[in-house]
Parts: structure tokens; C-alpha cells; sequence
């Protein structure tokens, strides 16, 4: 399960440089996109690792799958031996347990989400994001909406790890559900950790979050980033004190670093 977890101070979203980063830019809002659209095939899309398969656990999901069907002694043909629950029972409660939680990963899959990261200078994220350090990287104060709680939009920072999440067989059976959501979208592999991912999530996918002025509180340039590029974002924020800053690479390490090159405050 993942546990709530207090926002960084600030976050930040990579982008290329194109008409529609511009214009979001120039509307100050966030587009929330649906899982579907992302270049990770598991992203949003993962299975569960189903535990708490005890004899007990079977025995109770036997007896409450036995009262749902009409033919019992067909059914007991099939999952019992001697009185006893068979691996074929076992086998079965997992697909069935997994297709127990379909119905919300169809729901979800509808949901609209925005990618944000701790970090602002993590070279790869630069390369591949920004379209080889060509783009920008927004910096926001998680303070402001749709940072903080509210009913329109949720926080959570995005959990690593080498294999499936865990759905518990006796959450199922007790109908523990909610847990699900925040398992299914925000958990991902690990080779995904060096992005130190946050996500924000809205009801609905393929649609705007304004948000206010003051929460964007940074402009990072990339390092090959065009000067008319640099113009047109400096002309898109002329009437706001959003600092600006250049990124420059390191002349003896594999980094880069900002240096501010407009402040208004």
C-alpha cells in the first residue's frame, strides 16, 4: 500500500518546446492526461501480487463462491477432493481475485493524471522529456493547488519496486477495496526510480487544471535550448515574476546546474 507522504516544498515538470507546452504555459495550466497515452506499457496498467492465500482464507472464499452458483455438487466435483479444497480451487481463487479489482482498473483507466519530479536537474530526465535538453522545466510550490488536497485533484508520490503490489485475499473477501487506485497508479518499476516521481490525479483524463500564478515559481531552460524558444517563454511571463533560470553543463562531472538569469522580486 502506499502511504500518504507530505509534497516536497516544490516540484518539477519537464517539457519540449512546441505550441502546446507554450500555450498551457501562457494559460498557466497543467494537462492531465490519461494512463493510456503514456510510453510505459505497465504504467497505470500493472496486475497484483495476490497474498494471504492460506487455507483459511480459501476455505472462506470457497464457501462464499459455493453460495453464488446453482450447481453446488458440480462445483464441489471440481474443487474438492476427499472433503478437501484442491490446487485447482487455489489456482482459480488468484484469477478470480484479479478479476475481482477489473472493474476498477476500468474506472481509472479514465482518470487524468500529471507527472511532476523532485528534482530539476537529473540529466536523463533532461534528455528524454525535454527533447535533448532543448525544452524547459517548470518549477511549482506544492502549496497551491492541485498540489494540495482538494476535491478536484490528489497528490501521491509514485512507489518503486521489482514486482507487482500486493493485494491481500482477505481485503477481497472483506470487500476492502479503496487501497486499489492509489496501488494501481502509483506504483511503478524500478528502473523508473531515478525520476523521483510525484503524480496528480483528476476524475477525468484529457483535460486542463488551471493553476495560480504565484504556484509557478521557477522557469528552467535547457542547456541546447533555442534562443527564440528562450524569447517566446520570456515574452509568455513578462508580466509575472517567475524567476528564469539557464542550466549549464558541469565542465568536470556528468551534471547540470541552474544559474538565474531574471528575477523580477
Amino acid at each position: 500500500m502506499i502511504v500518504n507522504e507530505s509534497a516536497p516544498p516544490k516540484l518539477y515538470k519537464y517539457q519540449s518546446c512546441n505550441e502546446y507546452t507554450f500555450s498551457n504555459l501562457r494559460k498557466r495550466c497543467l494537462w492531465f492526461s490519461k494512463p493510456e497515452s503514456f510510453n510505459d506499457p505497465f504504467d497505470c496498467d500493472i496486475n497484483f501480487e495476490i497474498v494471504d492465500v492460506t487455507q483459511e482464507n480459501l476455505r472462506l472464499l470457497f464457501s462464499h463462491m459455493r453460495e453464488s452458483v446453482q450447481d453446488k455438487m458440480g462445483f464441489d466435483k471440481k474443487y474438492l477432493n476427499d472433503g478437501n479444497i484442491n490446487d485447482v480451487f487455489a489456482e482459480d481463487a488468484i484469477k478470480f481475485s484479479l478479476m475481482a479489482t477489473s472493474q476498477v482498473k476500468k474506472q481509472w483507466a479514465q482518470t487524468g493524471v500529471t507527472c511532476l519530479s523532485e528534482k530539476n536537474d537529473d540529466i536523463l530526465m533532461w534528455s528524454h522529456y525535454t527533447y535533448g535538453y532543448q525544452g524547459f522545466c517548470l518549477e511549482f510550490d506544492t502549496t497551491y493547488s492541485p498540489f494540495t488536497e482538494t476535491g478536484k485533484a490528489t497528490l501521491i508520490k509514485v512507489r518503486y519496486s521489482d514486482s507487482y503490489p500486493p493485494l491481500s485475499l482477505s481485503d477481497i473477501l472483506h470487500n476492502k477495496l479503496p487501497p486499489l487506485p492509489k496501488n494501481l497508479l502509483g506504483t511503478k518499476s524500478l528502473h523508473w526510480s531515478y525520476e523521483a516521481e510525484w503524480r496528480v490525479f483528476s476524475s477525468i483524463g484529457g483535460i486542463e487544471y488551471s493553476y495560480n500564478k504565484a504556484a509557478l515559481t521557477g522557469v528552467y531552460f535547457g542547456c541546447k535550448m533555442k534562443e527564440s524558444n528562450r524569447a517566446t517563454i520570456a515574452s509568455i511571463l513578462a508580466d509575472s515574476p517567475t524567476p528564469l533560470y539557464q542550466m549549464y553543463r558541469s565542465n568536470d562531472k556528468f551534471k547540470v546546474s541552474p544559474n538565474e538569469i531574471y528575477s523580477a522580486r
